[in-house]
């Protein structure tokens, strides 16, 4: 069986999860006329910014921007407290969530793996595979995490826990607007060898590759589908 992504929903705690985890795939998915989702579910800012609408504004146009470079179709940026998500009802976000996949209908859902070092990544995790509970009436035909580096790589690692991608999709085609998209993130950039950085943010998508025999790859890891 080949897993196709018709309808993407890309599934992100903050900005800048979307082009860490799922930016070389994003394009490829739209050239082969799909369409792609962004949902942002926090601020972004809140914690690091309290109050600062300013900032937030920044944040919201840099999502924007990367979003605009990898050439998603449609992103939607929620306000729930940034690396806060502990704090508010875990319904409240499922319910949120929940509209919007009876809204586009996603054939499939990527999002954060269950054991990053972030809370927040976890908790949308657990709502995500609420959401996306195989239903008779439920569109969702795939559930993948990804990698977002300074959190996966620094949660469990247990063997059992860590993030263990089966899925690798070949992104030497478009790691370069990968690249340029993460610029769009100033603020969010660090000097290597943080994990964080354009050259480790390469470095792991070219040892994904090795792994899988091509250049350059974004790795998965599928945790629920059917044909």
């Amino acid at each position: 069986m080949m897993i196709e992504f018709n309808r993407a929903l890309i599934v992100c705690a903050h900005p800048d999860d979307e082009v860490l985890g799922v930016g070389g795939t994003i394009p490829l998915i739209i050239q082969k006329g799909g369409k792609v989702t962004v949902v942002v579910v926090t601020d972004g800012v809140s914690s690091q910014y309290p109050n600062d609408k300013e900032m937030y504004e920044i944040r919201h146009k840099q999502l924007l921007s990367a979003c605009n470079i990898l050439g998603v179709n449609d992103v939607i940026h929620l306000d729930f407290p940034d690396m806060s998500l502990d704090t508010v009802s875990q319904v409240s976000i499922n319910i949120e969530l929940g509209k919007i996949v009876n809204r586009i209908q996603p054939d499939t859902i990527f999002t954060h793996h269950n054991y990053d070092v972030n809370l927040d990544h976890q908790i949308l995790y657990e709502s995500v595979m609420v959401i996306g509970r195989p239903k008779p009436q439920s569109s969702i035909k795939n559930i993948l995490t990804y990698h977002v580096n300074s959190s996966t790589e620094w949660g469990a690692r247990t063997p059992f826990k860590m993030f263990c991608p089966n899925i690798f999709i070949d992104i030497g085609s478009t790691i370069d607007k990968k690249l340029k998209a993460l610029k769009c993130y100033t603020h969010e950039l660090v000097p290597f060898p943080h994990p964080r950085s354009l050259e480790a943010v390469k470095a792991r998508a070219k040892v994904l590759g090795s792994e899988s025999g091509v250049s350059y790859a974004e790795g998965f890891n599928l945790i629920f589908s059917k044909s």
